[in-house]
This record gives structure tokens, sequence and C-alpha cells, in this order.
């Protein structure tokens, strides 16, 4: 039993992270609260021990980003909003905690085990309802169609009509024609793949069209509804299935006999959850994925393999943007997409504002306080209050530029240990090797993502990527006896 450790404050601090890893690819609050709970156990056990956390290449890293900030939210314009916001930074602590809590390889196998478990179990349904499709999907309208004078635009999903779901072209047809002398006919619709709305069929409309059999629209089964799983955003979504695919990928790299059926089940979890991934028609999740498989392969083959992978992901990032074009209706990039007018806005205010205020920032979230005072355009066109779409820009304009250099020293020092920990690992041990890399190719993925995404601004988010750095850290610390 995982559990037999050297006492009772450790075993219940592993059983409580283990539940964490179990719970985030689901619920944030089931999330926080295990690993709120993990971090009291474990804190209670290092005063009674009179003990102190084994230590990393990170400890300073992560003091240096804390310090900053603090300091940050203290001087912040408006520092009872930002102090407030110092809790995200708090969860910081799960890797010492992770780190700390992990005393075997076993145990960080165990570990990871569980959060692909969970995830892959997760992305199932949401991948099967892309499949078998959900709503009906308007292609084509025509002038007289009831559907158009109702509000509908082609690409809008109808979801049900009278709380009664379609999910077939026929079944809303059929719908449609028994309902034409019963009056108004309320249905539900979904825009954009992301915006909910209702519109109202009047009953003299639908008599019309019943008489001539002619209802002037055409459609095809619903499949471009952003999924989000259990989650409140597609978005944050995305960028967790970014790191576990890519985990999971790096497992399914290292593993020796691809050919035989483990190999071909073990190849089945990143497909699920690269295929779950997509259903998010999450843009730069999608092309952070393509680039974090390259960093693998990178680091994993040689230089012919190096341009077959690059080849294979030019490729595939060409085909990705048809498909974003066909099922989003933008590709990776339309100067005339309202979100990346939205985003060049805020990078050039992000910009400005980290020069106005270079050394502590505003602070954190003390811009949808000041917006006005600070000069947002993008909230005052877009009627939109939003965070700045850049990792990087949102931390030099909330933390100044200490805080960001502070988190470019953390980058830093956390792709070293993880480098070094994928060359010295053994290929023998692939499980240890594979979880390395999977973890190296996520961190790479989740840097380039954040440059068009503040995915370190989602709790979520961010949970996983601290578990994996305490992963990190301890097959680090077993790799002098078990893995090199």
């Amino acid at each position: 039993m995982f559990l037999h450790t050297e006492n009772r404050w450790h075993s219940l601090t592993l059983a409580l992270l283990l539940l964490f890893a179990a719970a985030l690819p689901h619920s944030i609050a089931a999330a926080q609260t295990a690993a709120g709970l993990a971090a009291a156990v474990w804190l209670a056990g290092l005063a009674i021990q009179r003990r102190r956390p084994a230590r990393s290449d990170l400890d300073i890293p992560i003091l240096l980003f804390v310090a900053a900030s603090i300091l940050a939210a203290v001087f912040s314009l408006e520092p009872a909003v930002s102090v407030a916001k110092l809790k995200a930074t708090c969860l910081m602590l799960l890797i010492p905690l992770t780190a700390d809590a992990i005393r075997n390889r076993r145990q960080a196998m165990l570990l990871v085990g569980v959060l692909l478990g969970s995830a892959t179990v997760g992305a199932a349904p949401v991948v099967w309802e892309k499949i078998v499709g959900r709503g009906v999907q308007v292609v084509a309208l025509e002038e007289n169609s009831p559907l158009r004078r109702a509000g509908v635009l082609p690409s809008d999903i109808v979801l049900a009509c009278n709380g009664e779901e379609v999910n077939r072209p026929q079944e809303l047809r059929t719908l449609l024609s028994k309902h034409e002398a019963a009056g108004a006919l309320a249905c539900q619709a979904m825009r954009g793949g992301i915006l909910p709305y209702e519109f109202w069929l009047r009953a003299e409309w639908l008599h019309e069209a019943a008489a001539t059999e002619h209802w002037g629209y055409k459609a095809t089964v619903g499949r471009s509804i952003r999924a989000r799983g259990t989650y409140g955003h597609w978005t944050t979504y995305a960028e967790v299935l970014l790191q576990l695919a890519a985990l999971a990928c790096g497992l399914w790299l290292a593993y020796p006999g691809k050919r035989r059926w483990p190999g071909v089940l073990l190849a089945a979890v990143p497909l699920l959850l690269g295929a779950a991934l997509a259903a998010t028609f999450t843009r730069a999740s999608w092309a952070a994925l393509a680039l974090a498989v390259l960093a693998m392969a990178w680091v994993k083959l040689g230089w012919r393999g190096r341009v077959a992978a690059l080849v294979v992901v030019v490729l595939t990032i060409g085909a990705m943007n048809e498909l974003l074009v066909r099922w989003r209706g933008v590709g990776f990039y339309n100067p005339a997409d309202l979100s990346m007018q939205y985003r060049r806005m805020m990078w050039a205010d992000g910009l400005r504002l980290m020069g106005e205020h270079p050394w502590l920032g505003v602070g954190m979230d003390t811009v949808t306080v000041r917006w006005r005072e600070l000069g947002l355009r993008a909230y005052e066109q877009f009627g939109l209050q939003s965070h700045f779409h850049s990792t990087p820009i949102q931390l030099g304009v909330e933390r100044g530029l200490l805080g960001l250099a502070a988190w470019l020293i953390f980058v830093a020092a956390y792709l070293r240990v993880l480098f070094r920990l994928v060359r010295g690992s053994s290929k023998e041990d692939w499980l240890a090797h594979g979880i390395a890399l999977g973890i190296f190719g996520g961190v790479c993925g989740f840097l380039t993502s954040g440059l068009l995404h503040y995915n370190l601004g989602d709790s979520e988010v961010a949970m996983v990527l601290w578990l994996l750095a305490g992963v990190t850290l301890s097959l680090a610390r077993f790799r002098p006896e078990t893995v090199a």
C-alpha cells in the first residue's frame, strides 16, 4: 500500500494530494479544498516534527516571485484589491508540498497516473459529444425563413424548443411541423459556440411555412459548441488539457514497445486528451500543443527525426487552421477578428502602463477598478473588462519589471531542472523518463500559449503547473539512485 510511509502526517498529506490530483481535472472547488487540507496537514507535520521540507533548485526563484508579488500588492494603487489576489500566488506552495510529500519513485508514478486517469475519464464524454453532435447547426437561411425572422443566423446552433432537445435536423423539422398551430414556440440556441440566447417563433410564421412545406433553411448536426468540460470556461479547460496531453504524449514517446498492445493503449490517452482539447476550438492552445510535441521530439530524436517532426508540425498547424476556419469561422490570425483587435489594443496599453509604472506595476486586479484612470481603451470600445491576454504583459503591468524578472528567473530555473532531468534520465526507466519528457513538453506549451493567454491567472491551470513542478523536483531528487 502506498500509505505505508514514515508517519501518519506524511500518509495523510499524500492521500489528500492524490485526492487533489483526482479532483483537479473536474472541480476547482473540490481541488482547492483538497489542496488546502493537504497544505494544512503538511505544515502541521513540519511544525510538530520540527523538520524542514526537502530543498530544491527552485526554492530561491519561488521566494523571489512570491516576494515581488507581495511588494506589488502592498504598494498597489488599490492595496485592498491586490492583497486579496495574493491567495492565487500562494498556490505555488503546491511545489514544495508535492516535492516533499513524494518520498519515492512509486508515489510519483501513482500521482501522475491518478491525474492522467481522472482527466481521461473526464475527456471521454467531451469527445463523444463532439462525435455524435449536440443540437442542430443552421448552415443556410432564406429571407422568409421563420428562423431568420426570429433572429437566427447561419452557424447558430438550435439546442431545444419548448424544453424538448433537438439533436438531428429531422427532429427540428418534425417539431416545427407539429407545432405550427399551437402558438409561439420558445427555443434555445448558441451563437459562436459560446453565447447562449433564446428566440421565439411566432405562430403565423410557422403556419405560413407549414402551408408551403418550405421552412427556408438548411441544417446539419451541431458540432461547433466549444467544449469546456466541467469548468466554467473553454480556455481554462484547453490550458489544463494542453499540459496533460503533453504529459501523456511524453510517456508514450518514452515507452519502448509502442507497437505492442500496451503501447497502443498508452497512445490512446494523449489522443483522447488531444481530441478533447481540439473540441474547445482554442487557437493558442492548439498551436501550443503542436509546439510542445515538437519540443519533446527535438529533445528525444536525432536531426532526421527533428526535421520530420518540424515538417509534421507545420502541416498539422496548417490543417488546424483549416478546421478553425470551418468550425469557428476564423483561423489562427485574422485582423478583422474582434478578439484579435481586443488583444492588440490591450497589449499596446499594457506596454504603455509598464513604462508608466515600471518597478512594481499597478497591482493585481487594479485595472478592473481604475481602468478609466489608467486609460484602457479596449474596456471602453468593446465593453468587456478582461485581462491582458498575455502572461508576460499581465505580470509586467500588475507586478512591474521586478515581478516579471522574478517570473523569468523561475521559468529559467525550472526549465534547467527539467532539461537536466530529461537528459540524465535512463531510457530503461521509461516511466520516469517519460514523465520528465512530458512535463518538459507541457511547460514549453504553457509558456507558448501564455504569450496569447493569461494562463497563469487561471487557478486550475496554475495548479496543474505547480503540481507537476513538484513531481519534477521529486524525480530530480531520486535521480542519482533510481533514474540515472
